[in-house]
């Protein structure tokens, strides 16, 4: 597993979603509506962004997360379970 690379598609993900909301927030805060419609428009705006950045951290664990840790779980049990058979032989 590359850690250097999985850090940098977690701080992507994050400059993504802090990104997207300030540029959502901006917008809205300079557009030519009243203040109710705004803040209604931003809440909408943020729920969509928020709901991506959820489904971009979603799609990383299915894509490289859970397949790391299956990965590392089945090494670590090919590797003690021999040792678990010899334990046992000696033991009887």
């Amino acid at each position: 597993m590359n850690d250097k690379n999985d850090s940098g598609t977690i701080y992507f993900l994050a400059g993504l979603l802090l990104g997207g909301l300030v540029g959502a927030g901006v917008g809205m805060l300079v557009a030519p509506d009243s203040g109710e419609v705004t803040r209604l428009r931003l809440k909408k705006e943020s729920e969509k962004v928020v709901k991506k950045g959820l489904d971009a951290v979603d799609d990383l664990q299915k894509e490289k997360i859970t397949p790391a840790i299956e990965k590392v779980t089945q090494e670590l049990k090919t590797r003690f379970q021999p040792q678990t058979v010899t334990t046992k032989k000696i033991t009887k």
